[in-house]
């Protein structure tokens, strides 16, 4: 019983022995493979990071390296055009077809100009030199203003290239601006231009140029009559003329004005007219009332009725103007008409504002009644004696004004 349980026993403990020995055999096989597989998979991974590296590698040989990238150039600053070349392009404006679209482009190039200061001089005097123009906004030396030789403050667009230049030379500015305008003034023979660059001098250095402006206007006046020229702004030459002389008060011209009265051709030179009546005041009647009696007036009422017209004035106040006027308003050459608006129109000439009458006027207002008072019983027909009727009542209706002033606080 003790063998059988011993050879168990020893049986038993055998096959613990084998099986411990079986199980570390197998898991001795077990480390081995696994440390085989692990070596495997080490030489597997680092073939293909090898691989990778060489791709990679291949990738980066094959695309060229970024090329970083380049701030785009700034666009070039427009070229400005030279003063010569802005000169050219305004004398190459077509003004026919959209004449405004031509102004305004004028008025452009003319600005651009003027930007570039002095240095736009010396083209500007170029082009004056060669004595060219081109007409540009005329409308207001074809309106109602402009009869008389009136120029206005300022122009809104130039009305002329040259007239354009010489506004830019102004707003220049400087020494040069004078000389390059007092040259000019000594050269054009145009009575817009005299009476155009004798304002600028006169704005830039006061009555440094007089001389010179008065000089040239005496010469143009003696030399020319009209000028032969198809432009708006040469319509009232003489006008300008006479202007520039007024507006420095000069008398000096006043004989020869009076000898050019009545031209070779017959015709009444109104613009001489004008300047002596301006000039020289009621000192003008008994110059216009030998004129008057010209041959070559004698039979052309519409030659004659300016120079009564002048002598309108005085009427009341001067015993020349009063004797000279009865003799007009009884010329037989004189038109019913002319006779009949000289007479009722001494409700207005000779007033400094006959809408706003002041007690300074009530003497003339009495004399001029006491003159129709004369005049009326032998009024030399029915429109004379018409035209007395209504001057009268017109004038008595002035004095009324001023003497019974209507009260405010009546209804």
């Amino acid at each position: 019983m003790k063998t059988a349980l011993i050879v168990i026993l020893a049986a038993g403990v055998g096959f613990v022995v084998a099986s411990a020995i079986v199980s570390h055999r197998q898991a001795a096989r077990h480390a081995a493979q696994l440390a085989e597989h692990q070596a495997a998979w080490q030489a597997e991974r680092a073939e293909l990071g090898t691989a990778l590296a060489e791709a990679r590698a291949r990738a980066t040989a094959r695309v060229p390296a970024p090329i970083p990238p380049v701030a785009p150039a700034a666009a070039p600053a427009p070229t400005r055009l030279s003063p010569p070349q802005i000169i050219a392009r305004l004398q190459a404006l077509r003004l026919t077809g959209n004449p405004g679209q031509g102004i305004r482009e004028a008025a452009y190039w003319l600005e651009e100009l003027r930007q570039l200061g002095p240095a736009a001089l010396p083209a500007i005097r170029e082009y004056l030199a060669r004595n060219q123009d081109l007409d540009l906004d005329t409308s207001w030396f074809q309106s109602k203003a402009a009869r008389g030789g009136n120029l206005p403050g300022d122009f809104l667009l130039p009305p002329s290239l040259r007239l354009g230049l010489f506004e830019v030379t102004r707003q220049i500015g400087g020494a040069d601006t004078e000389k390059l305008l007092s040259e000019t003034l000594g050269t054009t023979g145009r009575g817009v231009e005299v009476a155009y660059l004798t304002r600028l001098l006169q704005e830039l250095a006061p009555h440094q140029y007089r001389d010179q402006a008065l000089s040239v206007a005496r010469d143009l006046l003696v030399g020319s009559f009209a000028l032969n020229s198809p432009s708006a702004l040469d319509r009232n030459h003489r006008d300008y003329l006479y202007g520039v002389l007024m507006f420095y008060n000069d008398t000096s011209y006043a004989s020869t004005a009076q000898s050019q009265l009545v031209q070779s051709d017959g015709q009444l030179d109104t613009s001489a007219l004008k300047y002596l009546h301006l000039s020289l005041g009621p000192q003008a009647v008994p110059i216009v009332a030998q004129v008057y009696q010209d041959p070559r007036l004698a039979a052309d009422a519409a030659r004659k009725e300016p120079l009564a017209r002048l002598a309108l004035n005085y009427v009341g106040a001067d015993s020349q103007a009063n004797e000279f006027y009865q003799k007009a308003i009884n010329d037989p050459i004189l038109t019913k008409s002319h006779r009949k608006n000289l007479i009722e129109d001494l409700n207005e000439g000779g007033f400094a504002d006959p809408k706003n009458l002041t007690a300074n006027d009530l003497p003339l207002i009495q004399n001029r009644l006491a003159l129709l008072e004369q005049l009326a019983p032998t009024a030399m027909d029915d429109a004379n004696a018409a035209a007395f009727k209504e001057a009268y009542r017109d004038l008595v209706n002035m004095r009324d004004r001023l003497v019974r002033p209507p009260n405010p606080g009546k209804p």
